[in-house]
């Protein structure tokens, strides 16, 4: 389920800044405040507060494959709960999807790190420049955090 809040916040915004339809904005806060308070996800942006911290990305990983090279993504759970569902999405060129093995019955623990490693075939990246990775998490009471930080991909140590 989308977080309702997140889709609808730059439409709040606008509205908030053109002036009319007060009301309309009390009752589409009003909405978001009950969907979330009746099991509706939640969400967080992750610009205050991120449920999973990005610990590292490095690249390339050895052995080099004429493929692509391989990118090594390490995540850490920064909430007080195990997340049940964990997705990073890196932009170098074109999209690479990390799948983290996280799951409800698989949960990854408050504190915990996980890391995921993919070829990034017919894909490339340069050591001195920035590329967006966009983290999705979910949390065991369905708080869905969406954010996209910008990361350097590192060469290892």
């Amino acid at each position: 389920m989308k977080c309702w809040q997140c889709v609808h916040r730059g439409y709040v915004k606008y509205v908030l800044k053109t002036g009319p339809g007060v009301f309309v904005i009390l009752l589409i806060v009003a909405l978001a405040a009950v969907t979330t308070f009746v099991g509706g996800a939640a969400c967080n942006d992750g610009s205050r507060n991120p449920a999973v911290e990005i610990i590292s990305v490095i690249g390339p990983i050895p052995p080099f494959t004429p493929a692509g090279p391989a990118v090594e993504i390490t995540l850490k759970n920064m909430s007080a709960e195990p997340v049940t569902s964990l997705t990073a999405t890196l932009v170098a060129g074109r999209s690479f999807d990390f799948n983290f093995e996280v799951a409800p019955s698989h949960p990854l623990m408050p504190n915990g790190s996980i890391s995921q490693r993919i070829a990034m075939i017919g894909g490339g990246f340069s050591d001195n420049v920035l590329y967006p990775l966009t983290i999705k998490a979910t949390l065991q009471s369905g708080t869905t955090y969406v954010y996209t930080r910008q990361v350097q991909i590192k060469a290892p140590q």
